[in-house]
């Protein structure tokens, strides 16, 4: 029994331990978990950076055929979800999820986006490029020079093949092709009529340098369209459409100024003869054209400015040539009233002559 006392307290602590353990305030939920750095578990960043690049590529895809222009209200809607994915916190796990979700939903926007894109895009393109095909044909493209045109023809029928196949981008570029063999074509052709019209009217004289020049740089094009050299084709068919163009404004604009002198010359025949009194209307009409005239001078519309000068000058020429028969007229009527009125006067003086010889 003296032993009692020592164990006492080692017994009495084991039966009010357990006891005071049950008592004790409950442990808080743990905090999320965030690694060293404050960020989230590798696992869902990765995922995170899968959802962002499927998000990229969406988005790309579908700007590439040119989603923005033809749904601008939807895509900045797409726009903004993707703007939130990247605003998003790292820092916890349930932030990653958050922003995995936001590019989801962004990249789910744009595909919707570009399914309903592809439709329009590709008409718009076939649009372009028949409308090109059809300005060739009727100028003579396919009975002159059949093998450029059905060169174009054959990518374009290749594009279409890819757009069915569901190969967009390949038919992108097909199509981008085929457009740009067209354009070419189109410049080579317009670079054509123009050096006719320039021969026509005898104005490469005007300036012989850019006419020259023009020439050579056709050919080089026609060349290079040949060898599927189809970048460099364009760009020097639409170098020499722009040379030829510079030479038929120079012969207007040299028309332009002829015709303008000789207008005003007119003009000023027509004023000294009293033309804007003597016919007005025909007058005021020629005034009319002459100021369209120097408005298109103004305004560098050179082949404009010509025509309205030579109708100007032609109405004043034909102004100036009634003013002067209305005064010839007017001229004679008052000559023939004065000797009627001579007449009259000698009958009335050989009336008193007669009637003073009976008086007396």
């Amino acid at each position: 029994m003296k032993k009692f006392p020592f164990f006492a307290p080692f017994i009495v602590a084991l039966l009010i331990l357990p006891y005071l353990s049950c008592k004790t305030t409950p442990t808080a939920p743990p905090a999320p978990k965030e690694t060293p750095a404050g960020r989230a578990s590798p696992a869902l960043l990765g995922d995170l950076s899968t959802a962002k690049a499927r998000a990229d590529e969406a988005r790309k895809k579908a700007a590439d055929f040119e989603s923005p222009g033809y749904f601008p209200s939807d895509w900045e809607d797409a726009e903004a979800l993707y703007a939130k994915a990247g605003q998003t916190p790292q820092n916890t796990d349930d932030n990653v999820r958050e922003g995995i979700a936001a590019y989801n939903a962004a990249a789910d926007a744009y595909d919707s986006l570009f399914k309903l894109t592809i439709p329009l895009y590709a008409q718009s393109r076939e649009d372009e490029i028949i409308g090109l095909r059809n300005s060739l044909i009727a100028a003579g493209w396919r009975d002159i020079l059949p093998a450029p045109l059905s060169a174009a023809d054959k990518v374009a029928l290749a594009a279409l093949a890819q757009y069915e196949a569901g190969d967009y981008y390949p038919a992108k570029d097909s199509a981008d092709q085929a457009l740009m063999m067209y354009q070419t074509l189109t410049n080579a052709s317009n670079a054509w009529m123009v050096r006719n019209e320039i021969e026509e009217r005898d104005f490469a004289s005007c300036d012989p340098d850019n006419f020259e020049r023009a020439g050579k740089i056709l050919d080089e094009a026609l060349n290079a369209y040949e060898a599927e050299n189809y970048a460099s084709a364009y760009e020097n068919s639409s170098e020499a459409l722009k040379r030829y163009n510079l030479v038929l404004s120079a012969g207007w604009a040299a028309n332009a100024e002829r015709y303008a002198a000789q207008a005003a010359s007119a003009r000023q025949a027509a004023l000294d003869v009293k033309a804007d009194v003597a016919v007005r209307a025909v007058f005021s009409e020629a005034d009319t054209d002459y100021k369209s005239g120097v408005s298109a001078m103004d305004a560098e519309k050179y082949a404009d400015a010509a025509k309205q000068f030579a109708d100007a000058e032609a109405l004043f020429v034909a102004a100036a040539k009634s003013a002067v028969e209305k005064r010839t007229i007017a001229a004679k009527a008052i000559e023939e009233a004065n000797r009627k009125i001579e007449e009259s006067d000698e009958t009335a003086r050989l009336a008193e002559l007669i009637i003073e010889g009976g008086a007396e």
